[in-house]
């Protein structure tokens, strides 16, 4: 069992229950758990919850009084429990304590609250809304189901908002450019997006290969972690140790999703992207990701990445991964995280770097998942500010607890060193980072048609793009309410 330098981080206390407030008539709220993802789905939701006070940010600009009158307000979401826990270390005290004299100054009260299962999520808020009798007063929706109730005028528009200021540090860049269309503003995040996709690697087979443990990270300090200098890596790093002519330990065992995520990523680009007008278009066959694509093609016919063993589960290379039959593995921060897939289950140390940059890149690439708060376009423009005034101050940092680098406690009980977050995290929180568009489009899976076909055994990456671009230009289409 591996041991942390830190303990686990501080988490936000939830506290005092409220009743549902609604657009009309008060909604019945049914607690629901988060579904099981199928073989070969991410996680559906955010690990731990998404509490946006849990990462602390400098504070804002000074707040006028305004008496709310009472209003109870809910954050709806498919994680909070039911009944919130009680404060466990100082800074929860504090959060709980400071939550209690702003509801009393200004009037309100708010609390997280399950209104359905991560399955339902989507339903709920939408028909919820559409009958003007919303589950909740804020939702916090998985950034996979945004874009087609965004498109029918399901959130307000909080760029209209005074209430709101997003040019203050507390407000997640990404989620505000993703949620961005012409001047109008759908959705906000009160907190550091959640870093992603990047490179886990174990530190024991470096050395056993003859390499520096600490190399990708001096070589992403440097500017050298590039697509070239991973490739003569990995053939440094698959070896055969018993010299019987099969290979042994291989440089990388990897999801071909993750693999393809990460490297697409790393160009800056997209699968999807928007344009000039905040309108979803099909990017599959720019050359950015069809360079990503056949660099991953190239990486496994060299014999580089372990191939899947025959009648092996789909997940079969994160065991592979931490039995040490492979040396790197592109996936997500969160896997490291205590409790996790390599939290805990790991001996050996390892490090955790952005993705490798194509050559000749001016910097690092990768992808950010957040859930997305959204306020029902339902209200008018006073309970829409209320609301959103109610929802600045939550969320502000607690008293004491609002040093602009105290959200790093967090990361340091994640990994086995510090460099991981003061040189990775660090550059994901630095707005790097490209927020992925192709999964907030609504009802849609790139897996049986781009995703799984990897590693593109008896088509190119090219074909394969082709052959599905009508399709995906249709679902675009729905995407954009055309």
């Amino acid at each position: 069992m591996r041991i942390k330098k830190y303990a686990a981080a501080f988490l936000a206390a939830t506290t005092v229950l409220g009743s549902l407030a609604a657009c009309g008539d008060d909604a019945q709220v049914d607690n629901k758990t988060t579904p099981t993802p199928s073989a070969g789905e991410e996680n559906p939701g955010t690990e731990g919850g998404d509490d946006p006070a849990a990462t602390p940010t400098p504070a804002a600009t000074p707040i006028p009084d305004r008496d709310l009158g009472g209003m109870e307000i809910i954050i709806g979401d498919h994680w909070s429990p039911e009944t919130p826990a009680e404060p466990s270390n100082a800074q929860e005290e504090a959060t709980a304590k400071y939550r209690q004299e702003i509801f009393a100054k200004y009037n309100f009260k708010m609390q997280s609250k399950t209104v359905a299962g991560w399955g339902e999520m989507t339903d709920t808020c939408v028909n919820s809304i559409t009958a003007g009798e919303p589950a909740a007063q804020l939702f916090e929706l998985d950034y996979r189901f945004v874009a087609k109730p965004m498109a029918n005028g399901l959130f307000y528009d909080l760029a209209t908002l005074d209430e709101l200021d997003f040019s203050e540090d507390k407000w997640s860049v990404a989620v505000k450019d993703l949620m961005t269309k012409g001047d109008s503003i759908y959705g906000m995040r009160a907190a550091k997006s959640e870093p992603r996709g990047g490179l886990i690697w174990n530190k024991r087979l470096f050395e056993e290969a003859g390499l520096d443990p600490e190399l990708p990270y001096d070589l992403q300090a440097s500017g050298e972690w590039t697509w070239s200098k991973f490739k003569e890596l990995c053939g440094q790093l698959t070896r055969d140790t018993n010299n019987d002519g099969v290979t042994d330990i291989y440089a990388t065992v990897s999801q071909g999703a993750a693999t393809m995520g990460c490297l697409v990523a790393s160009t800056g680009s997209d699968y999807f992207k928007k344009d000039e007008n905040g309108m979803l278009t099909n990017n599959m066959g720019s050359k950015e990701v069809l360079d990503a694509l056949n660099f991953a093609v190239e990486l496994y016919n060299a014999g580089y990445e372990m191939p899947t063993p025959e009648g092996a589960n789909w997940d079969w290379f994160y065991a592979a991964f931490q039995e040490g039959k492979g040396c790197m593995i592109f996936d997500e921060e969160y896997r490291c995280q205590p409790g996790q897939t390599f939290g805990d289950a790991m001996e050996d140390p390892v490090g955790f770097v952005m993705p490798p940059k194509p050559d000749g890149a001016a910097d690092y690439h990768s992808y950010v998942c957040d859930n997305i708060t959204i306020i029902p376009s339902c209200y008018d423009a006073e309970k829409a500010g209320n609301i959103a005034f109610a929802y600045n101050v939550y969320t502000m940092a607690t008293p004491g607890y609002d040093d602009p680098n105290d959200w790093k406690e967090t990361y340091y009980s994640h990994f086995d060193d510090e460099r991981a977050v003061d040189e990775t995290i660090v550059r994901f929180n630095d707005g790097v980072s490209t927020h992925f568009l192709n999964q907030t489009l609504i009802s849609t899976d790139l897996g049986p048609d781009l995703l799984w076909v990897y590693p593109f055994a008896n088509v190119t990456p090219a074909d394969q793009v082709a052959a599905i671009k009508d399709s995906w230009d249709a679902i675009v289409a729905e995407a954009n309410g055309q």
